[in-house]
């Protein structure tokens, strides 16, 4: 029978995945299993994706009532939800964005600290944590685990690097996952099923991630989007590289493309803060090369995101394209 999920169209056109009741429990199994066991959860997502699923189903194999916060997120509501917690095992996952209010409503008043230490382990996924998140959070006795994953693979499969259960990780021209888990494809899309999921020699069946990244002593390292890649001036450029080194002068920045008639395309930086240009062109510069450096920073009041809290890069590269036609054009390389 199985469950149709939508994914969340954060940097593509959304698709309806189909997911088999044999593989949600299977990654419910494993997950539980690397968890040490099942526990309550509290929620604190958007109920259609896949993140949130995860959460049900596994606060399900506890025979606990799963506790929900109410209303928008903060850190009073998931606090008061937190306290709602009877399980001798408490879990939750969150956004980077939802962590970041928790950890600077703790770092400003101390007795936010508690009850989150309550949980057994927070489960962090749907995009890269902006630098020194996780360490801020370790820091007050938070538990932290970074999971990997899409809803192509009933969402988080990796978790602090390593494979869930019987899943497995490859690095080709792209990061590749196979397993138990794995979606049985596309609803109503045959040819887009096909070109992501495929059988290689060995008969073994993998998901094509179109993410970036590489195994260091087996534990998986994500660099990015593969079409997070641009081309400026002549030369490859990561966004997703260039993002982690100006997060460290504004930790909410997102960095998208936009085009230029002399360069192709080239790097902006999105972000609610004024970081200073010049400061953020030589961070880059030295740690990436000229190439790297970004163009001009726009600042907006809030970072637009789509429903399940990742920064909507679509909306924001409509919106750096609008405010770049009026600009002059900084020189990047020289």
């Amino acid at each position: 029978m199985g469950i149709i999920v939508e994914t969340s169209g954060s940097s593509s056109a959304p698709k309806r995945v189909q997911l088999s009741d044999e593989a949600t429990q299977a990654s419910t199994d494993a997950a539980n299993e690397r968890l040490g066991g099942p526990g309550q959860w509290v929620l604190s997502l958007p109920e259609q994706f896949i993140a949130a699923k995860n959460v049900q189903w596994r606060n399900a194999a506890s025979g606990a009532d799963l506790i929900r916060t109410s209303g928008s997120f903060t850190a009073e509501a998931f606090v008061e939800a937190a306290q709602q917690l009877t399980h001798e095992r408490r879990y939750t996952s969150l956004v980077p964005t939802q962590l970041a209010r928790l950890v600077d409503a703790a770092e400003l008043d101390r007795s936010f600290i508690a009850p989150i230490r309550r949980f057994d382990r927070i489960l962090l996924g749907g995009q890269r944590a902006p630098v020194g998140l996780i360490e801020r959070a370790s820091m007050i006795g938070w538990s932290v685990t970074r999971t990997y994953g899409a809803t192509e693979t009933c969402g988080g499969c990796v978790w602090d690097g390593r494979p869930l259960g019987d899943m497995k990780i490859r690095i080709t021209d792209q990061i590749e996952v196979s397993g138990p888990s794995l979606a049985d494809g596309y609803v109503d899309n045959e040819a887009l099923t096909e070109s992501r999921f495929y059988h290689d020699a060995a008969g073994t069946r993998w998901y094509r991630t179109g993410d970036a990244g590489s195994l260091i002593g087996g534990q998986l390292q994500i660099s990015g989007r593969i079409d997070d890649v641009i081309i400026s001036g002549g030369l490859k450029i990561s966004l997703a590289a260039i993002e982690h080194v100006v997060q460290v002068f504004a930790s909410d920045a997102v960095v998208v493309s936009t085009p230029d008639d002399k360069w192709g395309e080239v790097p902006v930086v999105v972000t609610t803060t004024r970081p200073s240009i010049d400061e953020l062109r030589a961070a880059v510069g030295n740690a990436l090369g000229k190439a790297a450096r970004p163009n001009h920073v726009v600042t907006v009041s809030v970072i637009p995101t789509t429903h399940t809290g990742k920064p909507d890069r679509k909306k924001l590269k409509r919106l750096v394209a609008s405010r770049t036609a009026q600009r002059p054009r900084r020189r990047l390389f020289g």
